[in-house]
């Protein structure tokens, strides 16, 4: 019996470690081979990103000397934003050049620098030249000096810049291409030769699996069986099974061991049951009961903070003035009864403006606890942003504003409250002309995007920073350039934040200082056919 076992275990360590030395070799070519598959990888988006690149270039500068001639044969600048925006576009492409160059020469080491570098670098001083004399002939075009924009536009053609910039675009492209598509090849190489090793590792690992499996299946069988009927026996419940001697002395322990487990099981397994079951519920009730009191008290403390906060905070202003406005009438030497009238006015005006201000605390506590209080029906956004835009064009023409409409989906539809929704567009509506200049365009546009309408409000006022518009939606932040700009609560697009979720919706602010902003809704739409009122 100890020969057996000693046979057996020295055959099972040596047939394992065959099996094992197989397994290590074969992760070994795995891994070897994914570190060349992911090197070639990365060569080839690198290489792609490096002639998409200088394609880009190679159009934008195409593209500047064509504003060129056009503006030379118009004899004015018809279109300088797409000029200032050529440019930029220019200079970020030389700029990502000169990235995806450097990342290529890191990835393949200082052994395998060219001089991909220098050719940029030559390529953008020819483009900042064309540039340079691009923005000689706009100055000279807008100070209405055509003679000199033509002299300025015949030398950049004489001067060969044009010229020396194509022919050095053209051999690069092609040397570019021509390095794209040989490691195109090394990579599909590589996949082919690693299909082609692969199939024999697998193959020899199959073969010496299936000898050990052949090898062990006749003297382990027998026992097996007897284990597995065991097991069978205990999982039908059946604990009186016992399990009988073994001629293995592995498996004669380990048939020991399930009948010790079973008697053990029979002898406890009542007890042990009841108490779990039992424990189990007492444990599941307080938890729930725990976690929901627990809940409910953290939302309710978070919102009394937060309302008592905001209270006093914005409060106290118009409460102020109230209170002073009364003691100047009543303390103060007699008026004239058109100057009560005007204290009274200015006191009612205070009081309108604390009653929106609790308006909208009360709203976005509400919202805060789940409980927004909406009059839910279908209704059309089309005539909610016609009707809000009305509202304010009287204002915008005082200011010389101009509000610009374009609603794609006029039959857009969305389930919520037609009130709150136009207060909203209207609070969007409002900010965008606050923060605009005399002259500039408001624009209010409407879409579809898969199952959601989309409104778009835009302003090219004084724009503001991304750590302003992360915070824009806080009760009562401000940003700084907005404090000297214009007055306000910093209420309205919390406000408006509370009610596009409650909607099931979502809103954004994207800006930038001096470029204006651009605030996003997003709310589902409605597609079943109903009376829109």
């Amino acid at each position: 019996m100890t020969l057996m076992k000693t046979r057996f275990s020295r055959k099972l360590h040596l047939a394992f470690g065959a099996m094992l030395t197989i397994t290590l070799a074969l992760a070994w070519y795995f891994y070897d081979s994914i570190q060349w598959f992911e090197y070639d990888v990365e060569h080839i988006t690198i290489a792609n990103s490096v002639l998409n690149g200088h394609h880009t270039l190679s159009n934008q500068t195409a593209q500047k000397l064509s504003l060129i001639d056009d503006s030379i044969a118009a004899g004015a600048i018809s279109d300088l934003p797409r000029w200032h925006d050529n440019t930029q576009v220019l200079r970020v492409a030389i700029i990502g050049l000169q990235q995806a160059i450097t990342d290529k020469n890191t990835l393949r080491g200082a052994d395998h620098e060219t001089d991909e570098m220098a050719v940029l670098n030559e390529m953008e001083t020819l483009v900042e030249a064309i540039i340079n004399s691009g923005e000689t002939i706009r100055t000279a075009l807008q100070e209405q000096r055509p003679g000199d924009a033509r002299s300025e536009a015949e030398d950049l053609h004489s001067s060969g810049i044009v010229g020396i910039f194509n022919e050095l675009m053209r051999e690069t492209l092609t040397v570019r291409t021509k390095e794209l598509k040989e490691a195109n090849s090394e990579t599909v190489a590589l996949a082919h030769y690693i299909t082609g090793v692969l199939p024999l590792f697998m193959l020899m690992l199959a073969g010496l699996t299936a000898m050990i499996a052949w090898f062990f299946s006749r003297s382990l069988t027998r026992s097996v069986d007897v284990l597995h009927r065991g097991a069978q026996a205990f999982t039908s419940d059946d604990l009186n099974h016992r399990i009988p001697e073994l001629h293995e002395k592995e498996f004669e322990q380990l048939g020991d061991a399930f009948n010790t487990m079973a008697r053990q099981l029979a002898d406890h397994r009542t007890d042990m049951r009841d108490s779990n079951i039992r424990l189990e519920a007492i444990v599941e009730e307080r938890t729930r009961a725990l976690k929901s009191s627990n809940e409910t008290l953290e939302l309710v403390d978070e919102n009394r903070r937060k309302l008592l906060a905001d209270i006093s905070h914005e409060f106290r202003t118009p409460l102020t003035v109230i209170r002073g406005e009364s003691e100047i009438a009543l303390r103060g030497k007699a008026k004239t009864k058109a100057e009560y009238q005007e204290t009274l006015m200015r006191i009612m005006q205070q009081a309108d403006q604390t009653t929106r201000l609790v308006d909208d605390l009360l709203f976005i506590a509400r919202a805060d606890a789940g409980e927004p209080r909406l009059r839910i029906r279908p209704v059309s956004v089309n005539g909610l942003l016609n009707a809000a835009c009305k509202d304010f064009n009287a204002r915008a023409e005082h200011n010389e504003i101009s509000i610009k409409q374009d609603l794609i989906d006029g039959n857009a539809v969305v389930m919520g409250d037609a009130g709150r929704l136009r207060q909203v567009f209207s609070i969007l509506i409002d900010n965008a002309l606050r923060y605009s200049k005399q002259g500039d365009t408001v624009e209010v546009c409407l879409d579809r995007d898969d199952n959601m309408v989309v409104v778009t409000v835009r302003d090219i006022g004084i724009g503001l920073t991304k750590e302003e518009a992360r915070q824009a939606f806080q009760r009562f932040f401000r940003g700084r350039k907005a404090l000297g700009h214009a007055r306000g609560t910093g209420l309205g697009l919390p406000v408006a934040k509370a009610i596009i979720e409650a909607h099931k919706g979502n809103i954004k602010l994207e800006g930038k200082p001096g470029e204006g902003a651009l605030a996003t809704v997003s709310l589902p739409a409605e597609d079943k056919l109903r009376a829109v009122a």
